[in-house]
């Protein structure tokens, strides 16, 4: 009699860890959002390496390294004595010209007043009115090579295009410049940009992140993205993007641009074997349904698409047995 006891007894020993006491708590509670991280710098929106125009020998270069510079001020001279002299030149040929030209339409209106007359032909009337339009051609030319004289003494001063700093320098005074020849690196101080690359297959993530900062040392700064640039480093896979900092930031610091995935994972604690499967229990209605996750790994948080309130059991889910066939 008491041998046919124990099947019963054991039976209600399993109902009561089947039954065992459990409790909940939402997704949004339980869920972790891995961190995910690029190397990034903060850059001068523009850079510009300021190179001579024309040719000379440099007469003057007061732009040191890392010295702020205004825009439009002077950052290099090329000695212009040769340049004064073209522009001289032009001007004295100018001069000729609209000589001449007073020459030809004297001519011209005497031409005239004598073929009223009768006393040329109109032959002759009409070389002088070509005489006279083919000098005013040539002045314009002699026009055109003025100001192109004028605009070479222009250039023979190299002024920086925005306020900046110089980064470096690639010439010093007495060196001789041709035209084209490197003379100082200069950035802008005003907006930078942060740079990273971001290995393609953590684009969306990050997109869909909505929050990024910049952590350089003991700097750290709220970021948003301006643009990502469509082309894909061959080599590293990956692609550019630009961010803009809402804090000042000077160019040159180097740090990783961080990010939480939006994606919800579920903590490893969480992924249990029941039947064969990984999964987890889920409360539904009050009832303990376990939640197969076939992407689920051992020791490894796993990606759930599941609305922030679902409520995942906590206490008590260790000793939940449930048959196969309720897994789902």
């Amino acid at each position: 009699m008491k041998r046919s006891l124990m099947p019963v007894v054991l039976s209600a020993l399993c109902s009561m860890v089947n039954a065992a006491d459990w409790s909940s708590r939402p997704l949004s509670e339980l869920a972790v959002h891995p961190e995910f991280r690029a190397l990034a710098s903060v850059e001068p929106r523009d850079e510009a390496q300021l190179s001579a125009e024309v040719a000379g020998r440099v007469t003057a270069l007061p732009a040191r390294i890392g010295e702020r510079i205004g825009k439009g001020a002077m950052v290099a001279r090329i000695d212009d004595r040769q340049y004064r002299i073209d522009v001289r030149q032009a001007q004295a040929q100018l001069t000729v010209m609209d000589n001449r030209i007073r020459l030809a339409e004297a001519q011209l209106a005497q031409s005239e007043s004598l073929a009223a007359q009768q006393f040329i032909s109109a032959d002759a009337l009409r070389i002088r009115r070509t005489d006279l339009a083919v000098l005013r051609s040539e002045r314009e030319a002699a026009r055109a090579g003025l100001a192109s004289t004028r605009l070479a003494l222009e250039k023979t001063v190299v002024h920086a295009p925005f306020d900046g700093v110089v980064r470096s320098r690639s010439a010093s005074v007495g060196d001789l410049a041709a035209a084209g020849t490197p003379l100082v690196v200069f950035a802008a101080t005003g907006e930078v940009e942060v740079r990273a690359r971001v290995p393609r297959e953590q684009l969306a993530g990050l997109r869909g992140a909505g929050k990024w900062q910049l952590v350089a040392g003991d700097t750290v700064a709220a970021l948003s993205i301006k643009r990502v640039s469509p082309l894909v480093n061959q080599a590293e896979q990956t692609r550019e993007v630009i961010f803009s900092a809402v804090a000042a930031l000077p160019p040159g610091v180097a740090g990783e641009v961080r990010w939480e995935s939006p994606q919800a994972y579920l903590p490893p604690g969480f992924v249990q074997q029941r039947a064969g499967r990984f999964g987890t229990f889920v409360d539904e209605a009050g009832k303990a349904v376990f939640r197969a996750l076939p992407d689920a790994q051992a020791g490894r948080p796993v990606a759930v698409d599941w609305p922030p309130g679902t409520r995942v059991i906590d206490a008590g889910r260790f000793a939940l047995e449930l048959p196969a066939g309720a897994a789902r």
